[in-house]
């Protein structure tokens, strides 16, 4: 395997969700020269267009770090809906079009995470964000995914599943149909209106995408911890389907020995609320797990996985570099 110090003298890493887009510029010695986030460009929508949007926060990128703005060597992009191998095509080809990098590895945000959190050590990780997923990497090298099918058939679990749930819930005590809740009267409020009723509109609107239902979950957490008994059962129901993640993928790991968890994206900012519920489903699967935080974000993991795709080496210089220069840029915000 060729040295980090033989090539690529700057590393482009993206990753990509439903709420935002967050990346790194990284040297190849692992120190790094810039980090930030942008808006949400969403691969579901946009497809090869995607690539303007990702170039743009690039040459944002370059210019914080006070490089020049020119195509670098390498970049790393990874993304929700680009799993599989047709859609990473689609995109690789895109982003060559508009000569992002000489090199482009592209993946999924999952992967991106998971290469993050553990520096491509074993574990699993555990996505709770727009939507849910779990995905693992074990001590044999092999890589495990489980759930994260998507709003229309699955992501139980997800920032967009509680809230639909909420507010499917709030709806339901309207009509008659089930208890009554404050997220009636929290919904009506965020929407501005009278009746609960009135929020399709905005909901049915061709502007209004998942991210921005998602993004009503704390309305949610806040009703459960002020003791509504509707919103407390649909935030158990979310921590009860991330455990269920948790131990699907567990249970797929061939060694007995104690298996690292970390617990990513924005809904574990209220873990408190979730893990009651989390470590029931687990079930006897808890006692070999360890939640853990995540040694770096999913960007640096993009770009971390974009190295290792090409085959370079991360010594223990580079990831103390690298961890270094996070820890001062994080403490720097």
């Amino acid at each position: 395997m060729a040295s980090l110090a033989d090539k690529f003298s700057y590393v482009f890493g993206m990753d990509g969700g439903g709420t935002k887009m967050t990346g790194c510029l990284l040297r190849r010695d692992g120190e790094l020269l810039a980090l930030g986030q942008a808006p949400p460009a969403n691969y579901a929508k946009l497809r090869g267009e995607i690539a303007q949007p990702l170039l743009q926060f690039l040459r944002v990128l370059q210019r914080q770090a006070q490089l020049p703005e020119t195509k670098i060597a390498l970049a790393g992009i990874c993304s929700t809906g680009v799993g599989r191998a047709g859609d990473r095509q689609i995109l690789t080809e895109a982003l060559q079009q508009v000569s992002l990098a000489e090199k482009v590895v592209v993946e999924s945000d999952a992967m991106s995470a998971l290469t993050g959190a553990f520096a491509g050590r074993p574990g699993v990780i555990v996505i709770a964000g727009t939507g849910a997923v779990a995905y693992a990497r074990t001590p044999a090298g092999k890589h495990i995914r489980v759930g994260g099918w998507g709003y229309l058939i699955g992501d139980e679990g997800s920032g967009y599943s509680l809230a639909r749930q909420a507010i499917n819930a709030a709806l339901q005590s309207w009509d008659g149909r089930g208890e009554a809740t404050g997220l009636r009267q929290a919904f009506e409020k965020h929407f501005g209106v009278s009746s609960i009723e009135a929020i399709i509109s905005h909901i049915y609107a061709p502007q209004y995408d998942r991210g921005q239902m998602a993004a009503l979950a704390p309305i949610v957490f806040e009703q459960a911890g002020a003791g509504d008994r509707v919103a407390q059962r649909v935030v158990a129901e979310t921590g009860f389907e991330l455990g269920r993640l948790a131990q699907a993928a567990v249970k797929k790991f061939e060694s007995k020995e104690i298996i690292e968890v970390a617990l990513l994206g924005n809904l574990f900012r209220r873990a408190e609320a979730l893990l009651p519920s989390f470590w029931h489903a687990l079930g006897e699967e808890k006692t070999r797990v360890r939640v853990v935080a995540p040694q770096f974000e999913a960007a640096l993991g993009a770009a971390l996985l974009a190295l290792q795709a090409e085959g370079l080496v991360w010594n223990e210089s580079f990831l103390a570099q690298l961890k270094t220069s996070y820890q001062r840029m994080q403490s720097a915000k």
